[in-house]
């Protein structure tokens, strides 16, 4: 589908009405699935670049960012974009002030507000961080998405990244009590704390059930108590207090048993640690049980095989189990090598887990399609 699109610019290069119509139309496929309720709400929502649509926050996740804050707040966003999360709390009843410092992104959003006909949202071109410094407007809240990517690369560390919070904290909280920062899914949660040098906050780990999207921090400077809160999206949420420690019991994986793979943002969130389960292995983040449990924070798979790697059962593996999806945790090769290594091919509804269980041994545990489960 690219290549249409790159035919297209090529076939009216130099017409800038139909280059532009053509950017649209990219822009819309790109974001058909993450932005399906904006664009089923604006369907001539205005692209300013196929950059911002790309790094702009879906629609599922901009929800979680809406229901972090209350009806009524007065909320500035300090690096607005495509301007997904400015709508999402304006369409939730907070008065908006969303800063870009890009003059077509905020004309674009702009022109999507006055087709929404949204009131409560005030656009400004501008730098926020310089913007910030002059006003004297107060925020119930302050959100901001630090830009990570730059022409050296991607960045995990907030001081490198584009404003750097760590510089600006004090002036923000001059002008707010509480400050929501979005940051990348990579992001060392305890090293981030430190950086930002707030002793503790809110940690809102979002994911889906592939992968982690981003990691939250929710500054507030009149909260005492701090969790950790690991959203999948389309599943319950799974709260870690500050007060919980991780008690397992470590048990071997067998036939007709679960496996439990907790979901990516509990992952991060928890580090693979969930109090009160039973651990293949201290190393090993996946759990076992007798049966299914609804409350557990993850994917559950009945387990069909258990089998040691070695050369015998890697020989004869490809034989009896020709197409597997293939998940490593605690092994001593990846997934893609493991593939290579068994000779298999991707897909299928059987699921292979490399894995290192409680006695060192390596294990493949060979388990069928994940358990559907209400919630």
């Amino acid at each position: 589908m690219s290549e249409d699109f790159s035919r297209l610019r090529l076939k009216y290069h130099g017409d800038k009405r139909m280059l532009r119509e053509i950017l649209q139309m990219e822009c819309r496929h790109k974001c058909s699935k993450k932005l399906s309720a904006t664009l089923s709400e604006l369907p001539d929502f205005e692209f300013p670049s196929i950059a911002l649509a790309e790094m702009s926050t879906s629609d599922d996740v901009a929800d979680v960012h809406s229901s972090m804050v209350r009806a009524g707040d007065r909320i500035l966003d300090m690096t607005a974009g495509l301007g997904i999360d400015a709508l999402h709390f304006a369409k939730k009843g907070c008065d908006v002030t969303a800063i870009e410092i890009d003059k077509d992104a905020a004309d674009a959003l702009c022109n999507n507000i006055r087709s929404l006909k949204r009131g409560n949202i005030q656009v400004v071109h501008g730098d926020s961080v310089e913007w910030l410094k002059t006003t004297q407007e107060h925020f119930d809240v302050i959100f901001i998405d630090p830009a990570r990517r730059d022409s050296s690369g991607r960045h995990f560390l907030f001081s490198q990244c584009s404003p750097d919070i760590t510089a600006i904290l004090p002036c923000m909280f001059a002008r707010c009590d509480r400050i929501i920062v979005k940051a990348s899914p990579m992001i060392d949660i305890k090293s981030a704390i430190g950086e930002l040098g707030i002793g503790n906050c809110n940690i809102v780990v979002i994911g889906n059930n592939k992968e982690c999207k981003e990691v939250v921090f929710d500054i507030d400077r009149n909260n005492a108590v701090y969790n950790t809160e690991c959203v999948t999206i389309g599943r319950q949420c799974y709260t870690l207090s500050g007060k919980d420690t991780t008690t397992n019991l470590y048990v071997a994986p067998e036939p007709g048993k679960v496996l439990m793979q907790p979901y990516p943002a509990v992952m991060k969130g928890t580090g693979g640690n969930i109090a009160g389960y039973d651990k293949m292995h201290p190393f090993t983040h996946l759990y076992i049980s007798d049966e299914s449990i609804s409350a557990f924070p993850g994917l559950q798979y009945k387990i069909k095989d258990v089998l040691l790697f070695n050369k015998e059962n890697i020989r004869r593996f490809r034989n009896d189990y020709p197409k597997v999806n293939v998940v490593t945790r605690n092994f001593p090769l990846s997934a893609p090598d493991l593939v290579k290594k068994l000779k298999v091919r991707e897909g299928g509804d059987i699921t292979v887990f490399g894995a290192t269980v409680f006695d060192g041994s390596k294990v493949l545990i060979v388990t069928e399609s994940p358990i559907q489960l209400q919630g």
